[in-house]
Parts: C-alpha cells; structure tokens; sequence
C-alpha cells in the first residue's frame, strides 16, 4: 500500500534496528565483511557495516512491492537500465542466455525484468517459510518466467531452455547443498565453495553469461539496472577456472555497491576439510 519512498523509510528504522541490537546478522555481517575489506580501518569496515543493515531492512519491506504489486507497477519503479544491448547480443546468438544476480541490490525486480523481456525458465526452491511458498511462485510467474523445480528435472528444463535459444537466471552466490556440485574457489581471497552449475551448462549449450544487479536509489527513488558481460572464462570446461572466474565477476560488482550485498549470509559457512569454522 505505500509508495517505494515510504517503504524504505521504514525499512532503513528495521535495519538500524538491527545494527544497534547487534544479532544475528550484525554478528555474521561483521565477520564478513571484516574477512572481505581487510585493507579497510575500523571505521571502513563499520560504514559498511551500518549501511548494509540498512539496506537490508529495505530488502525486508521491499518485498511489499516486489511480490505484490502488479508487474507494470513494479518495472516502473526501474528508472535506468543499463547494458540492455549485452542481453540482446546474447539472445542473438541463438545459444541461450544466462543472468547471473547475485545478492546485491533488489535481485528480484531483476528477475521480473528477465520475464518481462525474453522467455525464460528458473529453477524454484521453496522458502523455508511454507505460508509464502504460493506468494513467491505467482510473484515470480507474474511477468512471464516460467517456474521449474531445483531438481534433476529441473536441470533438464533449463538444458533445453537454454538449447532452444532462451534465458535463465541464477543467483550464483549460494551455497551448494551438495559439497561434491561445487569446489572451493577464491572469493575475496577466501576458499569458497562455489557452484560448478552454470559451467556445466554454459560450456555444454555455448549460451552466454550476462550479469546483472539492481542498485537501489536513493530516498526510494526507484531502481537502476545494471547488465554487464561475465567474464567468458565461466564457461570453462575446468571447474576451478570456472568458479575463479565466476567468483571473480560477482566480486567486481559487489565492490561497486558493497552496502547493498547480503552480507548476513553465511557465504563461508561451508569451508575446505581441516579448517575451524567460520562463523
């Protein structure tokens, strides 16, 4: 019900609400972010820090909107896009294309966009919390992707989406569940465990690999998509190359926006046999 102007606001009082309590995700925050910027002072890392809560208060009540407003309503909060023309050049190639959101910005009104403009299949996995698995499913559907299963079906439904000359997306920043789907790559200078996914199929389909963020704006004034080209080495046959290189592209963007990633995810939770714990 309010405009996205009033909706920050509220969102910015939660998460400043979270800096100050200092839970959870001030705690795993904190760790993050003081493991990825060493080269940044106390008050560096603690800038960071304050904004990012922030920004994920935002994230919390932007879901309002992103969920459930109609999506004419919702694209029109996408004031700027930028690097349509790589997305073009990718579907022009008759190979399929893959967009790449990690957790940064609003990453959901970046997969409406996706659905509004080409055909496209994502792999779904329901929310821990069931009541919202219906609001999530429509919500996603409503500009036009199609939903499919994150299982060995599923798989089999992005293949020949991407044979066919269509898009998916994926947020590639997610922990695997299975050790043996991903290895262990650089991520601002720490091992790990990162996706083989988008590789497998990118090296076997030839589709290309955009990456795109939405930054939020100030005082609620909307969005600004970003789509960039990734670097072509994720699509190496090689799973190291490949998640390096991945690894590599989401970093590059994340340090454009650093308040605006998800730093209370548990990014390292997963870490190479022999070494203590990270969180």
């Amino acid at each position: 019900m309010m405009p996205l102007r009033l909706n920050h606001i509220i969102g910015s009082w939660i998460g400043l609400a979270l800096y100050y309590l200092k839970g959870s995700s001030w705690r795993i925050s904190k760790i993050n972010i003081q493991a990825c910027f060493p080269e940044l002072d106390n008050q560096g890392q603690e800038t960071i820090l304050k904004n990012s809560l922030i920004e994920l208060g935002k994230q919390f009540t932007e879901m309002g909107p992103m969920w459930l407003w109609s999506p004419e309503k919702t694209l029109s909060l996408l004031k700027q896009v930028s690097g349509k023309e790589h997305m073009d050049a990718a579907m022009q190639t008759g190979k399929g294309v893959f967009l790449i959101t990690p957790h940064l910005g609003c990453w959901e009104i970046a997969g409406l966009y996706l659905g509004a403009n080409i055909p496209v299949t994502i792999l779904y996995s329901r929310p821990k919390i069931q009541a919202l698995d219906e609001i999530v499913r429509t919500s996603r559907i409503r500009s036009g992707a199609t939903l499919v299963a994150a299982d060995a079906s599923g798989v089999k439904s992005i293949f020949k989406t991407l044979r066919n000359g269509n898009g998916t997306g994926i947020l590639p920043d997610q922990n695997p569940d299975d050790i043996n789907s991903g290895v262990f790559a650089p991520f601002f200078g720490i091992p790990t465990l990162t996706m083989t996914f988008i590789s497998k199929l990118a090296s076997k389909t030839g589709a290309a690999i955009v990456i795109g963020y939405a930054e939020r704006l100030p005082k609620g004034q909307g969005y600004h998509l970003h789509i960039r080209q990734a670097d072509p080495k994720i699509a190496d046959a090689d799973p190291l190359v490949s998640a390096t290189a991945l690894n590599r592209t989401v970093e590059k963007y994340i340090r454009e926006v650093p308040s605006q990633y998800q730093w209370s995810y548990k990014r390292f939770k997963k870490r190479p046999e022999g070494e203590e714990k990270f969180y």
